[in-house]
């Protein structure tokens, strides 16, 4: 975990809103890498401990990605798929920030699970999604990853439809980060770091993920034009993430 983390985040909880939230957060790892740990199957190829307690990086751990590295995660980006009401997440301390997207069409609902126990939550935001707009206007299919900087301006974000895509970059560009890193992101359908077992909901291996998988995969030429148009670098840390081959692979020693 980044020194400052704990600080900020006390600091975060001295203000109600959300807006004042986050205007806490801007530019506030500006010197810092952000290292997005995502649950996909290659996460568990690394040792991890080479990212503890280093002030150069800042960690956000996706779901259940957060089991691998636990008291070590700053950001925990998460929403209520793939999310046991009862169990929730094992946290092994609160000091990390604690950031959710409900989808803006069932806020209500998803309101009502996090409820339930209840779990932690420091920050969280809508997330514009169907019906309101349709799946050509996601992210990956439209390309329009300026969408990126919408938590910047406002408390909301747009459907991805990944998670990395609609709360773990934001997030990053929000708190000032121009270097991010991704480890496990591999853009796959159906495996994840953890078992399906471990969680109630897990999508269906069907047509329709696979397509929208491929449609990811297709628009990454785009998303390394748009990193490179506005300065910032995106680095992957994956020996099987189909992205456009310009986008760098590294080593997580290279971190």
């Amino acid at each position: 975990m980044n020194n400052r983390t704990k600080k900020l985040k006390n600091k975060l909880l001295e203000k109600e809103s959300v807006e004042d939230r986050l205007k806490i957060l801007k530019d506030t790892y500006k010197d810092c890498t952000a290292v997005i740990l995502a649950p996909g199957p290659s996460l568990n190829e690394h040792e991890l401990d080479v990212l503890y307690n280093r002030d150069d990086i800042v960690l956000l751990s996706v779901k259940q990605a957060y089991d691998t590295i636990k008291g070590q995660t700053d950001f925990h980006i998460v929403n209520t798929y793939n999310f046991d009401k009862v169990l929730g997440y094992d946290y092994e301390n609160l000091d990390c920030i604690i950031f959710y997207g409900l989808s803006q069409s069932y806020v209500e609902a998803q309101t009502e699970k996090l409820l339930y126990k209840p779990h932690p939550v420091d920050l969280w935001v809508p997330v514009v999604n169907p019906p309101t707009i349709t799946y050509e206007d996601c992210m990956h299919k439209s390309s329009d990853y300026d969408k990126f900087f919408m938590l910047s301006n406002e408390p909301k974000t747009w459907w991805g439809t990944s998670i990395v895509y609609e709360q773990a970059i934001p997030m990053s560009l929000l708190i000032g980060c121009s270097r991010i890193v991704t480890i496990g992101w591999d853009i796959g359908t159906g495996n994840h770091s953890y078992e399906a077992s471990d969680v109630n909901f897990v999508p269906n291996n069907n047509t329709e993920d696979i397509q929208r998988t491929q449609d990811c995969i297709d628009s990454t030429p785009d998303l390394y034009e748009w990193f490179d148009k506005n300065k910032l670098k995106l680095e992957i840390c994956s020996n099987t993430n189909p992205a456009d081959k310009r986008f760098n692979r590294i080593e997580l020693g290279q971190i």
